[in-house]
């Protein structure tokens, strides 16, 4: 047998064993990008104030002495109620000036952030400390973190079974199936306490505390994901 019959053999024999190529080649897929959100509304259930120690005088010193003497006062007073948890803020000194551009006088003012879920014992703290002289700057609800973080962990699991479904219903539109999840991020909308309306300490002397009540805040969970589809 010539050399040449014998490769036209071993070629023809090679057809014959290995099948058609497109019998291994791979099924088309089709990509399919698909977000879904959950929410729930939840009672908010830590009230969070802000009261601030405010003072002005003709120098900065001066300023800054009246202020670091009444937030003293109102860390001590804090101490006294376990169910309230505080933290200093924003510290600042600058100088006032009148319509004329002239310096009035130095101003200081420091914050300090009350938080508790007791809003009772909050409230009344609020109210004590504006009879001292300090002003109630921000009164506002929260939901707080554990509870936050439960509702989005199941909001999350519930947004995830949606986009199953609805990932499942598109592929049987198109006569395909859901072959794999690829990617799957997952966020969490966060939201901070409700600002009420600033309140000076000059219109609440000799004056009952302040009233707050709490509301329905919307906890919310966002995911999104890549999926691949395949023939059935």
């Amino acid at each position: 047998m010539s050399y040449r019959n014998a490769l036209s053999g071993l070629f023809l024999a090679l057809l014959v064993a290995w099948p058609a190529a497109g019998a291994f080649a791979q099924a088309p897929l089709t990509r399919l990008y698909l977000q879904e959100s959950a929410s729930r509304e939840v009672e908010q259930n830590v009230l969070v104030a802000t009261v601030q120690a405010h003072a002005e005088a003709t120098s900065p010193a001066q300023a800054q002495a009246a202020v670091n003497e009444a937030m003293a006062a109102a860390v001590e007073r804090v101490r006294a109620e376990p169910e309230i948890r505080a933290a200093t803020g924003g510290y600042s000194v600058y100088q006032r000036y009148d319509r004329d551009s002239r310096p009035v006088s130095w101003v200081a003012e420091q914050d300090l952030r009350l938080t508790s879920k007791d809003p009772a014992v909050l409230l009344e703290l609020a109210g004590s400390l504006q009879e001292t002289g300090l002003n109630l700057v921000g009164l506002g609800w929260q939901v707080d973190a554990d509870t936050r973080r439960k509702v989005q962990d199941e909001l999350t699991i519930a947004a995830i079974a949606t986009l199953r479904q609805r990932a499942e219903a598109i592929a049987a539109s198109v006569d395909m199936q859901v072959a794999n999840i690829d990617t799957l991020r997952v966020g969490g909308a966060v939201e901070g306490p409700r600002p009420m309306m600033a309140m000076r300490a000059e219109a609440m002397t000799d004056a009952p505390p302040p009233t707050a009540l709490p509301d329905l805040e919307e906890v919310q969970s966002h995911v999104e994901a890549e999926i691949t589809l395949a023939p059935r």
